[in-house]
């Protein structure tokens, strides 16, 4: 039986998994989707086998809830059930076949979040072959899969000038000029009182901002190696509030220099970088599995986070109308 500490992670990774296999799709048009090398599976077709395989975790997860037995159903061989689920969606768009993808995804967290530990790591025997198999192993194997076929999604797109990187370039960029701008206007003579994000003021953010711009520019240098500063890291409320205060001597100047010189250095590493090194797999800081190109794009997408709390600080209270 597996570890029942690990019950919440799981759920996480399949999470997790799930996110970077969207990502690996961004900017693809639906013809891009459905360009197909000799003898080869096209992008769609990999979302089609993608929730086939979905679908059959499904009905595992419904036999054990509604019969006490998952029944494990069996796939006929490997080959014709991928192939039957390939040709089964052929006509489909990507969006339709995401939709049942991610449809059948809510149904197995439906039925799975409420079972119990030993509904959900206990051994049951899979009849076709004779082996045991818990409903959390095959959740698991949902995780690999998805990582599996994003990782290849990724590898294609580089290998056949898909990557789109100009879009994802000007997503990072664009992004942060959002940010720089909102915070050109909010800057001022609240800067080190008004609170914007919690208890942090203008000028905490400006180096909250400056810590993770430091640790995105290290970890993209370090991306495929080892990166002894993040052995115990936690990435929480301590570790940013820490580093907050690292920089609590350094003047607003300072700060807004910093973020603009971390910013460029980021851009020139990103031009300088091939196809191939913007996909390659490896784990984000807080432990996530993702491409480098993922690993940006959502550090780009912090930016707007914290964009968001310095336009609601500057939004004036609605007034309530008197009625005279």
């Amino acid at each position: 039986m597996t570890d029942t500490s690990n019950r919440q992670q799981l759920f996480d990774d399949m999470t997790n998994a799930r996110r970077e296999l969207m990502r690996s799709l961004l900017f693809l048009s639906e013809p891009e989707v459905a360009v197909c090398g000799e003898g080869d599976w096209c992008v769609r077709d990999v979302i089609s086998h993608v929730t086939a395989r979905e679908c059959v975790a499904l009905a595992a997860a419904q036999h054990l809830v509604e019969e006490g037995d998952p029944h494990f159903p069996n796939p006929m061989g490997d080959r014709e059930f991928n192939q039957a689920a390939v040709r089964r969606r052929r006509e489909f768009a990507l969006a339709e076949i995401i939709d049942e993808l991610d449809g059948t995804r809510y149904q197995i967290l439906q039925y799975t979040r409420r079972m119990h530990n030993n509904e959900l790591y206990g051994d049951f025997p899979v009849r076709a072959t004779g082996e045991n198999k818990s409903v959390a192993h095959v959740l698991l194997g949902l995780v690999e899969h998805d990582y599996l076929h994003s990782a290849e999604i990724w590898r294609r797109r580089a290998e056949t000038g898909l990557l789109h990187r100009l879009d994802f370039r000007f997503i990072i960029n664009d992004e942060r000029s959002r940010f720089m701008s909102a915070l050109s206007r909010t800057l001022g003579q609240d800067t080190l009182s008004a609170e914007v994000c919690g208890y942090w003021t203008v000028k905490d953010l400006m180096a909250h901002m400056l810590s993770w711009d430091e640790e995105i520019l290290r970890t993209v240098e370090h991306w495929t190696d080892e990166r002894p500063w993040q052995h115990d890291a936690l990435y929480d409320d301590e570790w940013n509030e820490a580093e907050v205060a690292r920089r609590a001597e350094m003047d607003v100047t300072e700060l807004a220099d910093g973020l603009a010189t971390c910013h460029r250095q980021l851009m020139q590493l990103f031009d300088q970088m091939s196809d191939q090194q913007l996909t390659t797999m490896a784990t984000a800081p807080w432990g996530e599995r993702m491409s480098l190109l993922s690993f940006l794009y959502e550090m780009a997408l912090h930016n707007s986070t914290h964009r968001a709390n310095l336009e609601t600080q500057r939004r004036p209270a609605s007034r309530s109308r008197k009625k005279r």
